[in-house]
């Protein structure tokens, strides 16, 4: 049974006229919603099919879809009578909702000729596209390696790191990357690539990035005047603390006062040091009173020092660094634009395109006054689902689409944005969001937003726990918006409060061990925690709901454990969930590379590629696979001191030897005429590494790890990449840069999962885990930062005898 809309629901179903920004919180019924709307269009006379809605994902068109198609059967069956419904049911299977990739493909498929585009193009897969552009790359370089003119010397120079160029390539792929989430990717290179020239500038805070940098820090000096000024008061109420650190803070204060009011990037240079004079040290004073007083000043030296460290240079110097590295920066662009183009030719000449070429091509297509205008008339009105995870690109192609933007309806919400690694923009929803009147101020015509704040998904005590945290931490500076009234989650006051489901917070006391104790990892001991309480609710019989509007017993699968990134710390959650012994269910196993199946597997492909390998020989004749004792492997080398391990299995006469060394001469021969994928299953047949391994505890998993692993060649093979060699250099570019394969660990049981992947499911019992655990800054740490406004901001340098980066 359906629930009457709520005043600010019908508010949005009821709109016309004009662009609309839906800032729908969580668990707000925002796809009940979007099927009023658009049902209560086609009632109106409207056919469904003259509507886009663009969804995020597949399985969110597939939903959409059937939700739409269950809400037209509930009204036939009210008006059967109605032709125009009917018809709509036929229509529905025809209706446009979609993925935005999906839109453009269909648009390419329709217009792609007048691009010239190769009518028989199919999109390649992530790995057969980062393989291709790695092998362009390559080309690329050596060409200029070989020219070696003076401006890829000096970018040579600045990138080198170690005894390769890689950084080098990382730090092309990375920009080039980047740059495809604007709109016209050729013409931001050009238009960023003499950014750090400076002309005419001659303080740094006349500079983009000097502005940024000076506004960080008196936004940081205000922080610090104010909790100084804190400190202050708190020393009043104790004489001697007074006494003692009165004077220094109020010298502190000062200081912070003149920094808070310096203009320009000299000035604010002079204001440091900031004072912190010594302060008193009269005995009598409060413990009470000095100790908090005496940290809180600590902490501001420190953080000022921090701040200090930030300025780095006077403004002469730091325009100067800009000015040495407006040359390397500029090459670097020109080498993007031209690897880009490369690369774009090759995909051309073997008719694959990657999604962002799609995408760019679509947005040149919609630049055509007359495609523009023959698809923009199929559309009354397009939905544009999760926006706040859009990009310029994307942005771009709903400006083109729409009605010169007034039949647009825009829908997400900027709190929930996650995919900005993908190159999201939540800016773009952000600038609306600012700037458009809400519904009620709006003139005719004028776009206008309506906010969804009322969650029905949740109980009152999570809704309560979500506005306290996110009050306190949100703000422009910290998450890009204020968490004020209007974005505050509310709920029926109405609904009944249970005490069982309560929130907690859990704040774990690591134990204190004797010298040469080795300690348990933190993450295992919180592991450990979340084990025993989950034990306990389910010995409890924890109430959880049955759906019916009753109770029943707590099962494993109710809960949820969600980590940010649970990868480098499942081994310690899988280890503790046995030990309670309560089942898991979670993707991969930890480290993919490490499990013992994968290691046998990898280290059978590189012997085969080539024996004289000490390391993956010994490992695989000791693995399961092969058996051999370490006993008999220490007899084999005893009996051939020199050379490599391969010379002394080849010297030792033994059967166990001869019988080996016969199968691997004979998988060595049949590798060199056969692909990579087909190769690892006569191996998983030939050496019964499926029977072996299946046969060991958590056998299901580790049998999907190793047909995880052919999957990989299989990917790979897609893009041209057949031999072993190629397969061996593609997994280990795959550990270098962190990643892994995913093979789903099954059986049911408690399920393990980021917080990224458990968007928009719902659990009885959530443990959100690993809190304590500092942000990746890595970005920060990169040699060239990215912005899409700003360009590129290389790591300053000291030049000697060659350029000295400074990490």
């Amino acid at each position: 049974m359906a629930f009457p809309l709520t005043e600010e629901q019908r508010a949005v179903v009821e709109h016309r006229n004009g662009a609309l920004l839906v800032s729908a919180a969580a668990g707000s019924g925002k796809t009940r919603v979007l099927v009023e709307r658009l049902l209560s269009r086609v009632e109106q006379g409207l056919d469904i099919d003259r509507f886009l809605v663009i969804t995020f994902t597949n399985a969110a068109a597939a939903e959409l879809r059937g939700r739409i198609g269950e809400a037209l059967t509930a009204r036939l069956a009210r008006n059967p009578g109605s032709a125009h419904l009917r018809r709509q049911s036929l229509r529905l299977y025809q209706a446009h909702i979609c993925t935005i990739d999906a839109l453009c493909i269909d648009l390419l498929r329709q217009y792609g000729h007048l691009l010239d585009v190769d009518p028989d193009w199919r999109v390649c897969d992530q790995a057969e596209g980062e393989e291709l552009a790695r092998q362009t790359l390559e080309e690329l370089l050596e060409e200029k390696y070989q020219e070696m003119d003076g401006g890829f010397r000096a970018l040579a120079e600045y990138a080198f790191h170690g005894r390769d160029d890689r950084r080098l390539e990382q730090m092309l792929l990375d920009i080039r990357d980047r740059v495809q989430s604007c709109p016209d990717p050729a013409r931001w290179l050009e238009e960023h690539r003499e950014d750090l020239r400076v002309p005419g500038i001659t303080d740094a805070a006349g500079t983009p990035w000097g502005t940024l940098i000076l506004d960080h820090v008196r936004v940081q000096a205000a922080y610090w005047r104010g909790q100084m000024a804190k400190a202050l008061t708190l020393a009043a109420r104790d004489p001697v603390t007074d006494c003692n650190y009165g004077p220094s803070l109020s010298a502190t204060l000062d200081g912070l006062e003149r920094l808070c009011q310096a203009k320009g990037w000299e000035e604010c240079c002079a204001c440091f040091p900031i004072p912190f004079p010594r302060a008193g040290s009269k005995k009598g004073a409060d413990p009470a009173v000095k100790e908090p007083v005496a940290a809180l000043r600590k902490r501001c030296q420190k953080g000022l020092d921090r701040l200090e460290e930030r300025l780095g240079y006077d403004s002469t110097t730091a325009l100067e660094q800009l000015r040495q590295l407006s040359p390397v920066v500029e090459t670097l662009l020109d080498l993007v634009r031209e690897f880009d183009r490369r690369l774009f030719q090759e995909k051309s000449r073997r008719g694959l395109l990657e999604f962002s070429d799609v995408e760019h091509l679509c947005v040149r297509l919609l630049e055509r006054e007359a495609v523009r205008a023959e698809v923009g008339e199929r559309f009354a009105e397009i939905l544009v689902d999760e926006y706040q995870d859009t990009n310029q690109v994307q942005n771009a192609l709903f400006d083109a689409l729409s009605d010169g933007g007034r039949n647009l309806i825009f829908v997400g919400d900027v709190k929930q944005s996650i995919y900005r690694f993908r190159q999201a923009d939540p800016t773009i929803f952000l600038q609306k969001y600012r700037d458009w009147p809400p519904a009620a101020r709006a003139g005719e015509g004028q776009p206008r937003k309506l906010l969804l704040t009322r969650n029905f998904r949740s109980r009152p005590q999570v809704l309560w726990a979500v506005n306290d945290v996110f009050s306190r931490i949100m703000s422009p500076d910290c998450g890009e918006m204020e968490y004020g009234e209007q974005e505050r989650l509310s709920w029926d006051e109405d609904a009944p409060l249970d005490p069982a489901c309560a929130v907690e917070l859990d704040a774990l006391a690591l134990p204190a061990r004797s010298q040469g104790e080795e300690a348990a990892h933190p993450s295992l001991l919180e592991a450990r925690f979340v084990a025993r309480r989950l034990g306990q609710m389910l010995r409890e019989g924890f109430p959880v709901s049955d759906g019916a509007g009753g109770r029943r017993p707590m099962e494993p699968e109710d809960a949820v454990i969600l980590l940010r990134s649970p990868g480098p710390v499942l081994r310690y959650y899988v280890q503790a969930l046995a030990e309670e012994g309560i089942p898991l269910e979670a993707e991969g196993d930890g480290d993919f590379f490490e499990t013992t199946e994968i290691s046998v597997a990898l280290s059978l492909l590189q012997v085969i590629d080539n024996p004289r390998q000490d390391v993956p020989l010994i490992s695989l004749l000791r693995s399961p696979v092969f058996g051999f004792s370490s006993d008999r492997l220490a007899q084999i080398r005893a009996g051939c001191r020199e050379g490599d391990f391969y010379d002394a299995l080849l010297a030792d006469g033994g059967e166990d030897c001869a019988a080996f060394l016969e199968r691997l001469k004979l998988l060595r021969f049949r590798a060199g005429e056969t692909s990579a994928h087909r190769l690892l299953e006569r191996l998983y047949r030939e050496t019964d590494m499926m029977a072996i391994f299946g046969a060991m505890p958590d056998g299901r998993r580790r049998q999907a790890n190793l047909d995880a692993l052919a999957g990989q060649a299989r990917l790979l093979e897609r893009s041209g990449h057949r031999g072993l060699y190629a397969f061996l250099r593609h997994l280990e570019r795959l550990r270098e840069q962190g990643r892994t394969v995913n093979a789903a660990r099954g059986g049911g049981g408690v399920k393990l999962l980021s917080v990224h992947r458990s968007k928009g499911l719902e659990f009885p019992v959530v443990f959100l885990c690993g809190l304590a655990r500092q942000f990746n800054q890595m970005d920060e740490k990169a040699p060239l930062l990215f912005h899409p406004r700003l360009g590129v901001g290389p790591r300053r340098l000291e030049r000697g005898e060659g350029w000295t980066v400074e990490w």
